[in-house]
């Protein structure tokens, strides 16, 4: 059955997040994959707890073996606009559950879409979803639409459809996939970014998560990127490292995921979050994929602690995510408000 009990008391909650870097489809319930299997006779695996455990990723490896287990089970969302409200809606639920005030929940409509099921009937499933699940779970959400590198004509269609859907919660465009080149993003990706900057669409992008330095500085010149998805490896390069930290560029940091992805390997340098932290850089805590790594938000909270990283921290990466949101200025206002009541201060950004 759809949902579960709503525990979720806003009341008995003291702190509240923001979160701006999730993936819808590498956000989907494990039970919700396992009904649909059944339901649709698409035996992924032989029970709920080896589905479970297929998608989770337990050892740091590379992006790509990352990312497989969602190549296995996407198929089970495809083309369904049930199946693709429901998951936005439990996404709801589960951020909810979470004490997350306000996200940014990010997806591909090219990679839910089918031959009969257009991108453009995904985001009207995925809007549905979230409409919905924003009145049961008192909780904001938005939506950012990713193109991926390699896909021919994605990215333009991604801007048309950020253009059309701008009004019914669609706050900006992303590109995902593959970053170990430096300059591995077409030149039909960078005239899209281009239009969009253009029509006022917001953009992130991911840039140096296994990809060097330079992936964040091309994002920057040449997508107008106004914020940064993962970024750690801007860290090497201090000149655009410090580019970042002068012009306030939001780093979107996802804790255990940069573990998990091997973006960050050496875990015997000082983390990069940790050096955002220090040096007061503009940041945000995200999950990434919670399917694939079965963590809350809160345990990368946890993670970060156990790293040096304090509540003082914790606060500022609230407003910095606050600050850094894709909202209209009226309604940033009222989000950045509602922090300022829940932290007991005026303001925690340096």
């Amino acid at each position: 059955m759809e949902g579960r009990k709503n525990c979720f008391d806003p009341s008995k909650t003291p702190k509240f997040r923001v979160e701006l870097h999730v993936h819808l489809d590498g956000a989907i319930r494990p039970e919700t994959l396992w009904e649909l299997s059944q339901r649709k006779g698409l035996f992924l695996h032989g029970s709920q707890e080896a589905l479970c455990r297929a998608c989770i990723t337990e050892c740091p490896s590379d992006l790509p073996t990352f990312l497989k287990p969602i190549a296995e089970y996407l198929p089970l969302v495809v083309g369904d606009a049930e199946a693709i409200e429901r998951i936005a809606f439990e996404f709801c639920e589960d951020a909810a559950l979470q004490h997350i005030l306000y996200a940014e929940v990010r997806y591909s409509p090219h990679l839910m879409a089918s031959e009969h099921f257009s991108p453009s009937q995904v985001v009207e499933s995925v809007n549905r979803g979230l409409e919905r699940g924003q009145r049961t779970f008192s909780i904001g959400v938005r939506s950012i639409l990713c193109s991926i590198r390699g896909r021919p004509g994605w990215s333009r269609e991604v801007v048309q459809l950020c253009k059309e859907y701008r009004d019914r919660g669609v706050v900006a465009m992303d590109i995902a996939g593959d970053t170990q080149g430096v300059v591995d993003t077409s030149q039909e990706d960078v005239e899209a970014f281009q239009l969009a900057y253009q029509l006022g669409i917001h953009r992130t992008v991911h840039a140096g998560e296994d990809g060097p330095a330079d992936q964040v500085k091309f994002a920057l010149q040449q997508l107008h990127a106004e914020r940064i998805g993962h970024g750690y490896r801007v860290v090497e390069d201090e000149a655009i490292y410090r580019r970042c930290l002068d012009s306030r560029v939001h780093l979107e940091a996802c804790p255990h995921s940069s573990l998990l992805t091997g973006a960050v390997t050496d875990r015997g340098m000082k983390h990069p979050i940790v050096r955002y932290a220090e040096d007061g850089a503009n940041f945000s805590i995200n999950r990434d994929d919670p399917t694939l790594i079965q963590k809350t938000l809160g345990d990368d909270y946890a993670l970060l602690r156990d790293m040096g990283l304090t509540d003082v921290h914790f606060a500022r990466a609230n407003f910095n995510a606050a600050r850094s949101a894709f909202l209209p200025h009226e309604e940033k206002s009222v989000l950045l408000e509602k922090l300022k009541q829940i932290y007991g201060v005026e303001d925690t950004t340096q």
